[in-house]
């Protein structure tokens, strides 16, 4: 019986780690379909800090923000579920280079804009997924790790829902 929950838990995490990357290449990447937007870039740290001194804090930069942190929270849970011998630095080495990967991408295809930024925030976002787990997880037999990787998922398909399909959603919610 154990087994069999080991195996379905294991079937469920696969899912949802592929649902996961498909709505972070559907989030990242095809935004707006395959809109070319060019070959802009912004290469300037923190520019987002100039944006909120200059504008106020909008409700774009806002969800921008938190949007960038959220998207990688749940790729450091994964990444430790599956690889349990990674240290810290090889997943946060990871979220990096995974965030810069899909920077490159929108740069050299114009599907979106590179931006240091979003470097930044998916690879603090990828810090704040181990923190979350290890700070879950002192309790050898929780199952609050697999409930919190759900929960962030489910945060992420609202995000994702909220951005691209509103219609969707309940005007209560919205």
């Amino acid at each position: 019986m154990v087994l069999k929950k080991l195996h379905l838990s294991n079937i469920i995490l696969t899912i949802c780690s592929l649902v996961y990357f498909w709505i972070l290449i559907k989030i990242i990447l095809l935004k707006n379909g395959f809109i070319n937007y060019g070959y802009n870039a912004n290469f300037i740290l923190f520019d987002f800090v100039n944006q909120y001194h200059n504008q106020g804090l909008s409700q774009t930069l806002l969800i921008n923000i938190l949007g960038n942190l959220a998207l990688f929270i749940p790729l450091s849970i994964i990444l430790i579920n599956y690889f349990k011998s990674l240290t810290c630095s090889n997943i946060i080495f990871a979220n990096f280079i995974t965030s810069l990967s899909f920077e490159l991408i929108q740069l050299s295809t114009g599907w979106g804009i590179f931006d240091v930024d979003d470097i930044f925030l998916n690879t603090l976002g990828g810090i704040i997924g181990i923190i979350i787990y290890h700070l879950i997880t002192k309790n050898k037999h929780s199952k609050i790790p697999s409930t919190i990787f759900l929960i962030n998922f489910g945060i992420i398909g609202y995000i994702s829902l909220y951005k691209f399909y509103p219609i969707l959603l309940p005007s209560f919610i919205i």
